[in-house]
């Protein structure tokens, strides 16, 4: 079973390799667009002489020497030679703070896990505790909670249960039928 599971992921990684290329070459192109939009404002009379105006920090998702590349490139032909002339990594990073990677993940997650990185309440505590020993299964905990399985489970290794094997497998609830 092994070699068959591996055999068909060589195989489907063959098939969406190619489509990745091109999507992330698609990606970059409309970021040096958008990077080159933004190097002309930059560069903008109004936006030089603004007094005492540095990159003192990140913006946007953009860290301090990422700007001051754009700021510097002027756009055009030089930014488009400075991304070129990135390494991979590099500006996989860059594409990542372009799409506000953090933040779409942070949405993507809130939109199916609505409590994720909210308190717990007391109130919280108590359900969670009598829902965990009445036997529910994880993924009623978690849709009851709106937040992931791990975080049920974080949260009572906190409140002091002692989760052993289970911590690391799915629970079923039993059937009364």
């Amino acid at each position: 079973m092994k070699k068959k599971i591996s055999e068909e992921s060589t195989r489907l990684e063959a098939i969406l390799a190619p489509h990745r290329s091109i999507a992330l070459d698609a990606l970059t192109d409309i970021m040096i667009e958008a990077l080159d939009e933004l190097a002309g404002y930059l560069n903008t009379d109004e936006f030089i002489d603004s007094d005492g105006w540095e990159f003192d920090r990140g913006v946007c998702g953009f860290r301090q020497e990422q700007l001051e590349k754009v700021f510097l490139s002027g756009g055009g032909e030089r930014l488009l030679h400075w991304v070129a002339g990135m390494q991979e990594q590099e500006r996989l990073l860059l594409l990542m703070a372009f799409l506000n990677w953090d933040r779409l993940r942070m949405n993507d997650f809130r939109a199916r896990y609505p409590n994720s990185f909210l308190k717990w309440t007391s109130a919280d505590d108590e359900s969670l505790l009598e829902m965990y020993s009445s036997g529910n299964s994880w993924r009623t905990l978690s849709d009851h909670f709106g937040r992931n399985v791990n975080a049920i489970k974080l949260r009572l290794q906190h409140l002091g249960i002692d989760l052993g094997a289970e911590a690391g497998r799915p629970r079923f609830a039993r059937r009364s039928d």
